[in-house]
């Protein structure tokens, strides 16, 4: 029977290497095959249990109602037919822990136990993450001090798509996966030259940190691979094709196949994945489990199902993530109908609820992954995502440097004080040095020892390792030291190894973390607090006061402010801006914070959830502010000078416009400035003059050459020529240096973005996953984007009707469904 699973030419022969069939465990599997062979059998359910997520976030039902955890009686099953209630679930994971010989018990890896160089517990720091294009990516990870390193697929991946106008015919994942491929196999060059710069490879491979694979989550298609003429599962293409080129480099390695699952909501997605793992195990002969698995823990929903998700993972989950920002986004979900969250960047994950969150997942773990009464699995803590700013910046921001590594040592120490957890016969507060001492009965966990990190950068690193790196004898030490102070900006910060400051120690005495002497008090649990399922989750000693549900889903105290309003506008704009250009891992200076971030899909989604629900559910603004017009400043130019004074009780929805005019405002100063301080370099340089009549022209020349492409609307060598007329200078050395200069995406972009969330931000249908229309949209050309835009931003049914009148081609249709997740 001919296969029906289509690869494009160009994709097949550039990259046949990736396909084809492989030889593993004396068993031949075809990459191409085992692709179309899962893709028939799981496409169906994948738009199933997703068209589910739609349903349940238009549903009426109180919050209360359709997000409450499962009944006791409600009644799962796994990947071996096994039916289970949730009761039952959540007492075989007490049984685990506590020792007891039942017929319910069950833990975490009981087969295949989890591989040395995985185990999250006895590989304690740094977990760095990011795509391998271009292939530097991958030298800078290896060569970094972490533990492990996840080469990306989703939040930050390599683009699935090719925009508009970029020159490339082929999307730059495919680029990505031949890198890990090289990569992995010892094949890379070493040294490598990229871009001017050498990379060479500065660690053996059994230095390496351990590595991970990002899957694409359930909701992504992968529009390259297609059978029947529709898209395959992203997460389909990726595993098999991840597995089957680089199972025997790793094995060889003396490592495994080790996956991140991210955004999974429900029991039914994770016994999806957990199907199509054991496929690929079935098809290369290997023991269940031997794929092993660590879970993005960053869905609401994942939480009321948390102990049934590890229950159908049990085989081969082997750590659970924290993230702030997907959690944040979907928290605004499950709260859609009802109301809106304030301001998100003041949740921080020292809010009641997000600490919740960060101990629920440490007490599960630990509960679910005990082995023998000793800890296995474990929690892993959220991403730290500044990036330093270079000595070189043009307003010398690296000044702020400081505060980003003295954030980062307090983030994981505040993480590593978390998951200490005291099982004992006492009860009330307990110290470390107590337990340390021998003083009390009971067992420590020492639960958070790995967390994220976005940037490689030595001292940043450096900083993050120490805290969750540190012996517990040495963790107090670190909160004594003697606190030393250096100003930045007017403004006395501690040193990066300073002791807790007087307002820090407030803070982790406010969070529990340590006592009124400052010793540190891990959490003290007693085995009949958590000895029955509804002991566990209903206690409300356990949870602060509150059952577990509502210390996980309560939405915190705080204000809707206009500062913060634009600030999240500003956010989203700038990060759909670069992805519609192709890049998901984005750095972006946030004015506020006076700090570089990484931000990815996990970000946008936040800001542009928010967004939405401020204007569609009539949010008003809950404190008098204002907001502010573009100003050329010492941290260059940012939103600084108040325009508009906006009163308690104003509609966000009635500044929305007047937000997204002054946005439009900065990136044409944010430009202008940009192309400003190359006229002024190349008139200095090449001319010895800073005549400003010279400066201004050589900027009208500068501004053309750079407004699409760039290069599209006047090459470099007619800008070089131009300028050097005019200068008096062989144009060759002005071309290199405009070149070397030239901005690295495509600004026709702009006015792109701001359109997609004008639409987006007055259309009543929400959408989930705001990175698909940009998807979507990027690789089109301007008359087909606005025909697609006009169509995914009108009823499904006009969109219908104008396909069956032949006004639009069906795909239109079917990328509706897709930019939705409402499967029809």
């Amino acid at each position: 029977m001919p296969s029906k699973l289509k690869i494009p030419d160009e994709i097949y022969h550039n990259y046949k290497d990736l396909f084809g069939e492989k030889v593993i465990n004396d068993r031949i599997v075809s990459v191409e095959g085992l692709i179309e062979e899962l893709s028939v059998e799981f496409s169906d359910e994948i738009k199933r249990v997703i068209s589910k997520r739609r349903k349940w976030l238009e549903s009426k039902d109180s919050v209360s109602s359709k997000g409450s955890f499962p009944s006791w009686d409600e009644v799962f099953v796994d990947a071996d037919g096994n039916r289970r209630t949730f009761r039952e679930i959540v007492q075989g994971m007490i049984d685990n822990f506590l020792q007891r010989q039942s017929s319910l018990s069950w833990r975490l890896n009981d087969h295949v136990p989890i591989p040395n160089d995985a185990h999250p517990i006895k590989n304690p720091g740094l977990e760095i993450t990011g795509p391998w294009y271009p292939l530097s990516r991958a030298y800078n990870q290896v060569n970094t001090d972490v533990t492990s390193a996840m080469e990306d697929e989703e939040d930050a991946s390599p683009a699935w798509y090719t925009p508009y106008g970029s020159g490339k015919s082929i999307a730059d994942v495919w680029d990505a996966r031949k890198n890990v491929k090289l990569f992995l196999s010892g094949k890379a060059p070493n040294p490598y030259y990229e871009k001017g710069k050498t990379y060479t490879l500065n660690k053996p491979r059994d230095k390496w940190p351990t590595i991970f694979h990002r899957l694409p989550g359930l909701h992504l298609l992968d529009f390259d691979i297609t059978l029947d003429g529709k898209p395959v599962p992203a997460i389909i293409v990726s595993a098999v094709i991840y597995t089957l080129n680089n199972y025997i480099s790793l094995r060889n390695a003396g490592s495994g196949v080790y996956f991140y699952l991210p955004k999974t909501q429900t029991p039914e997605e994770a016994l999806i994945v957990e199907k199509i793992l054991r496929r690929i195990e079935e098809k290369l002969g290997l023991p269940i489990g031997t794929l092993k698995l660590a879970l993005l823990y960053e869905e609401v929903n994942a939480g009321r199902y948390f102990p049934v998700i590890l229950w159908i993972f049990r085989e081969r989950l082997i750590k659970s993530n924290n993230g702030r920002w997907d959690y944040l986004g979907s928290l605004i979900e499950m709260w859609l109908q009802e109301r809106v969250l304030p301001d998100p960047q003041n949740i921080t994950m020292t809010s009641p609820n997000m600490m919740a969150y960060q101990k629920y997942n440490a007490l599960i773990m630990l509960l679910a992954g005990a082995k023998n009464g000793e800890a296995d699995a474990a929690p892993v803590g959220g991403m730290a995502a500044v990036m330093l700013y270079p000595q070189s910046d043009a307003f010398e921001r690296h000044r702020y440097n400081l505060k980003a590594l003295r954030g980062i040592k307090l983030d994981k120490l505040r993480e590593r004080l978390i998951g200490l957890i005291f099982i004992g016969d006492v009860k009330g507060k307990v110290t470390l040095e107590d337990i340390l001492k021998g003083k009390v009965q009971g067992k420590l966990y020492d639960m958070f020892r790995q967390s994220w990190v976005a940037t490689k950068e030595e001292a940043y690193v450096e900083a993050g390792n120490k805290p969750l790196k540190a012996s517990l004898e040495e963790l107090q030490k670190m909160i004594d030291a003697p606190v030393e102070y250096v100003t930045v900006e007017g403004t006395k910060m501690p040193t990066v190894d300073s002791g807790l400051t007087p307002e820090e120690r407030s803070l982790f005495q406010r969070l529990g973390l340590i006592d009124e002497n400052g010793k540190i008090t891990p959490w003290v649990i007693t085995k009949d607090m958590i000895d029955t399922p509804e002991k566990l989750l209903h206690n409300k000693e356990l949870w602060g006061g509150k059952s577990i549900w509502n210390a996980l889903y309560d939405i915190p105290d705080g204000e809707i402010t206009p500062e913060h309003v634009q600030h999240a506008f500003y956010m989203a704009a700038n990060y759909g801006f670069q992805l519609l250009n192709g890049n998901l891992a984005a750095a972006i200076d946030d004015y506020e914070l006076k700090q570089r971030f990484m931000n990815d899909l996990a970000t946008y989604r936040i800001f542009t959830s928010w967004l939405w629900s401020l204007v569609n559910r009539d949010a008003v603004i809950t404190k008098e502010g204002y907001i502010k017009a573009p100003k050329l400043t010492r941290d260059g130019v940012i939103p600084a000078e108040n325009v508009l004074k906006v009163a308690k009780g104003t509609k966000v929805k009635d500044i929305f416009e007047e937000i997204w005019k002054l946005h439009f405002d900065w990136t044409n100063e944010f430009y202008k400035e940009q192309d400003m301080r190359v006229a002024n370099r190349l008139a200095e340089t090449f001319g010895k003059t800073n005549n400003n009549s010279v400066v201004e022209e050589i900027y009208n020349i500068i501004s053309k050459a750079y407004n699409a492409g760039p290069f599209r609307q006047m090459s470099a060598k007619e800008a070089a020529e131009k300028i050097g007329k005019l200068l008096n200078t062989q144009p060759s050395k002005i071309e290199e240096e405009l070149i070397k200069l030239a901005p690295r995406f495509d600004r026709e972009m702009a006015p792109v973005i701001m359109e997609i969330l004008m639409r987006q931000f007055l259309y009543p249908k929400y959408i989930m996953n705001s990175g698909k229309i940009l998807f979507v949209l990027s690789p089109l050309d301007p008359e087909k984007r606005l025909k697609v835009m006009d169509s995914i931003f009108s009823f499904r049914e006009m969109v219908q009707d104008k396909v069956k009148r032949g006004e639009l081609d069906p795909t239109v249709l079917e990328l509706y469904d897709y930019i939705y997740d409402d499967y029809k």
